[in-house]
Order: C-alpha cells, then sequence, then structure tokens
C-alpha cells in the first residue's frame, strides 16, 4: 500500500485538485479450499424449507413459529430499520439542505427613561455539496452496504433460531423415546422380578438371582427422571425461542407430549456446490458486504485529500424597527460557491485514510475466515451425517439380534437349561442396544440439521420478510 505520508504539502488549491487520491488497498483473494468440498457433478439446490424433509408437521409448525415470533429477530428487524435510515440520511446529504434561523429581542437601557426596543432577525439559508471527487457517492455506497450487511445477520440468526429450536425439538423425541424404551425394560424386569421371587419362594432360585435382578431393575427406574428433565428442558428451550411461557396454561405443547418415533430425513441432503455455498451462507455474504461497505468508506477518506465544493445561498432579514417592515432595506441575500479543504498540512487527512485502509484489511482477513469457515463447516457437517446414518444401520440389526438374544435365554431359563443370569445379562444387552439405537436415530436428525444450517438452508432475505409478514400480519 503506498504511504499518503510520501505526498508533498502543497499550497495552493488548484494543485490539490490535480493530484490523485492514494489507491486503496486491494486486499488478496481469499481461498476457497473448493477442492475439499464434496459436491456432485450435477449439484441440486438446497431445500430453502429443510425441515418438510421431516415429514412432522409439529417439527414444522414450531419452526415455522420461532421465525414468526422469535424476539430475537424481532430485534434484527430493527437493526434493519435503523440502517435503511442511516442511509436516507446519506442519501439526503447529496441534495439541498435548507436551514431557517430567527431570533427576536427586547432591550431597556440603565438610564433614567430610556425607551424599550426591539430586534428581529431571520434567515433562511440554502447549501448544495457538488461531489466533484466522490466522497458522498462513496458514504451512500457504504450505506447500501451496511443495510445488506444487517440483513444477511437477519438471515444468519434465523438459520440459527430455525436449526436450533429443531434440535430442541429431537432431542425432545429422542428423551421421549428413551425414556420409553426405559419404561418398557422396568415394566419386562419388574416381571422377571416378580418370577424371580416366586421361584425363590419355591425354592428353585438363590437369593443372588433375586440380588441381581432386583439391581438391575432399580438401576432402570433411576434412569427415569434423567430422561424426565431432559423433556423439560427441551420444552422449555423451545418456549424460548417460540416466545412463549412454557410453564403457561394451554395446549400449545400437547401436541408433543406422546412419545412419538424420533423424525428422520426422508430424502438425502443435496448439498449444492462451493460457489452456491458461499453465495447462500449469510455469514459469509454479511462479511462480504462489511468488507465492501469498508473499501467505500476508504473511497470516503480518500476524497478528503482535495476541497470540497458547495454553493450557497442565503436571505436575510434584519428589524430594528416598526418601520423597517416597509421598506426593504433590511432584507438581504447573498449566493456563490464556497470551497472548504483542510491542507495544506493534511496529516490528519492521511491518518483517517490508514485507519481506513486497516479497517477494510481487517474486514478482507475476515471475509476470508468466513469462506474457509463455511466450506469446513460444510464438509464437516455432511461428513458427520453420513457417518452417523452408518452406526445407525449398525445399532438396527444390533437392537434385533438383542431381542432375539433376549427370546432365547428367556426360552432356555425356562426349560431348565441356563440360569437366570444369562436373562439378566440378555435383558441388560437389549436395553443398552434400545437405548444406543434411540440415540443414534436423534443424534442422525440432529446432525443433518446440523448440515443443513452449514449449508446456510432458509429462505433468502426477502421471502423470510415475506414470511414473517404474512404470520404477524404485517407490511
Amino acid at each position: 500500500m503506498k504511504s499518503l505520508r510520501s505526498t508533498p504539502c502543497l499550497a495552493a488549491l488548484a494543485v490539490v485538485a490535480a493530484c490523485a487520491a492514494p489507491p486503496a488497498p486491494v486486499p488478496d483473494a481469499p481461498a476457497t479450499g473448493a477442492e475439499a468440498f464434496a459436491a456432485p457433478a450435477e449439484a441440486v439446490p438446497v431445500e430453502a424449507t429443510w425441515w418438510s424433509g421431516f415429514d412432522d408437521p409439529v417439527l414444522t409448525d414450531l419452526i415455522e413459529d420461532a421465525l414468526a415470533r422469535n424476539a430475537s429477530l424481532k430485534a434484527a428487524d430493527a437493526a434493519v430499520d435503523a440502517v435503511e435510515i442511516a442511509r436516507r440520511s446519506a442519501d439526503l446529504s447529496r441534495r439541498v439542505s435548507t436551514r431557517t434561523t430567527t431570533s427576536a429581542e427586547v432591550a431597556r437601557g440603565v438610564q433614567v427613561n430610556s425607551e424599550v426596543s426591539g430586534q428581529l432577525s431571520s434567515a433562511l439559508t440554502a447549501s448544495w455539496e457538488y461531489d466533484a471527487f466522490g466522497r458522498l457517492r462513496a458514504l451512500v455506497e457504504s450505506a447500501d452496504f451496511d443495510i445488506e450487511a444487517e440483513r444477511q445477520a437477519r438471515r444468519d440468526l434465523a438459520v440459527i433460531i430455525a436449526s436450533e429450536t429443531a434440535l430442541a425439538y429431537i432431542d425432545l423425541r429422542g428423551a421421549q423415546v428413551r425414556l420409553d424404551v426405559a419404561r418398557r425394560n422396568a415394566e419386562a424386569q419388574k416381571e422377571g422380578l416378580d418370577l424371580i421371587q416366586t421361584l425363590l419362594d419355591n425354592g428353585r432360585a438363590t437369593q443372588l438371582d433375586f440380588e441381581r435382578a432386583d439391581a438391575q431393575y432399580r438401576s432402570t427406574l433411576a434412569s427415569l427422571p434423567v430422561f424426565e428433565a431432559q423433556i423439560a428442558t427441551a420444552k422449555n428451550t423451545i418456549a424460548a425461542f417460540v416466545g412463549i411461557d412454557a410453564t403457561a396454561p394451554g395446549a400449545y405443547f400437547e401436541p408433543v407430549r406422546a412419545a412419538t418415533d424420533i423424525p428422520a430425513l426422508s430424502a438425502p441432503i443435496a448439498a449444492g456446490n462451493p460457489a452456491d455455498l458461499l453465495r447462500r451462507r449469510p455469514d459469509v455474504r454479511q462479511a462480504e458486504a462489511t468488507l465492501a461497505s469498508r473499501l467505500a468508506l476508504g473511497e470516503a477518506a480518500r476524497a478528503d485529500i482535495f476541497p470540497r465544493i458547495t454553493f450557497n445561498a442565503a436571505a436575510n432579514a434584519f428589524y430594528n424597527d416598526l418601520d423597517d417592515f416597509k421598506t426593504s432595506k433590511s432584507i438581504g441575500f447573498g449566493i456563490g460557491p464556497s470551497l472548504v479543504w483542510e491542507g495544506p498540512d493534511l496529516r490528519r487527512v492521511y491518518a483517517r485514510i490508514d485507519q481506513a485502509d486497516a479497517f477494510s484489511m481487517q474486514a478482507a482477513a475476515l471475509y476470508e475466515q468466513a469462506v474457509l469457515d463455511a466450506l469446513a463447516d460444510a464438509e464437516s457437517a455432511l461428513s458427520d451425517y453420513a457417518l452417523e446414518l452408518e452406526r445407525r444401520a449398525d445399532l438396527v440389526i444390533a437392537a434385533a439380534a438383542a431381542r432375539r438374544a433376549l427370546d432365547l435365554a428367556t426360552l432356555r431359563f425356562q426349560e431348565g437349561l441356563d440360569d437366570y443370569l444369562d436373562v439378566l445379562d440378555a435383558q441388560r444387552t437389549l436395553l443398552d442396544a434400545e437405548d444406543r439405537l434411540a440415540t443414534s436415530q436423534a443424534e442422525t436428525a440432529s446432525r443433518a440439521i446440523r448440515a443443513y444450517r452449514a449449508l446456510g438452508g432458509v429462505w433468502d432475505d426477502p421471502a423470510l420478510v415475506d414470511f414473517r409478514n404474512s404470520q404477524t400480519g404485517g407490511t
């Protein structure tokens, strides 16, 4: 980057106007790492409303309620409104501005018999800055990019809210299923415990068999409050995202009370391609807009090297006596251009330019990191999801085998071929296999949600605004 302090101080405005501003720094193009991104040859667009792929109406309703009612999104709406207002203010700086001042004064001297006198003055001024060196244009461009950055920040927040609501719902369903598994196993273990008690009373079992069966039964019962606590936590999390009081009476959570299967994605995830990912990820687009805004501010700072040319007009009136109202002698006017220059000592201008360049390089580095993080995030999320699918398939087979093993162990015990320890071991294995399977099913759904989050899946900003307006009756 060329040093601004090497520019000689110029004494004449005409010479300054002929000088060229130092060039803005050009950030290095970020390395995309696209070669590491696993995408099909013919990429399918990522579904914006990805939650519909789980075929769960309750999940769909919860996410859409969260996107429509979440208080953080309302705050993001206000942030967008603020930068849009700032943009209008920047645009007005390119137009004619007017100002009116009026003052009145009544005075009486300290001498004896002094008369009371009055004065009235008013002025109307108008000014317009000729944007000869693009300062105002650059400020408006920066404001436009600030709007885009805030809109993408709102989109990023919507992606987070949708995914976190879905993850809380999966946690809820997962805890419900695991609770149901534990209860069913506890019932089976209680039946076995009763059977051992009967056999013990008849001398066909030992006290050791009973104590082992009782310990396993009590351990299973002890897991039930853990799952119930997880259910309560998940409901509270959902309530916070949706913007309701989880403890308030009502039927809002009625659809999620009953335990159902953990929702699973009905179709493969369409990953798209790296270029589409970078255009879709709101955090990348926000970083890109922030970089563009910083570069525009750097151009505005460079324009301060040159003089500002302003055309002014003013009309003044001064009345010291009632007779002044009858004549035009107390009315004056003026019109003409003015030049304002911060030179010949431009060190403060150079400092502002250096500062703007530093902010631009900072924004460029953050944009590069956002690109790399987005690609790594998507690659990892898709890989994690694929691996969990494989793990779930093995656990399905393991759970089926554990059920068959329990049936065989029970039959062999009833036939007197084995003792009850084998039945207890088979029950423990089945409980562990079914719990692992339920955990994997929830984890598979959660990893699918995280994959869609990494892919930036949600509507674009106009579609998001239209949806929220349709849900809240806004315009």
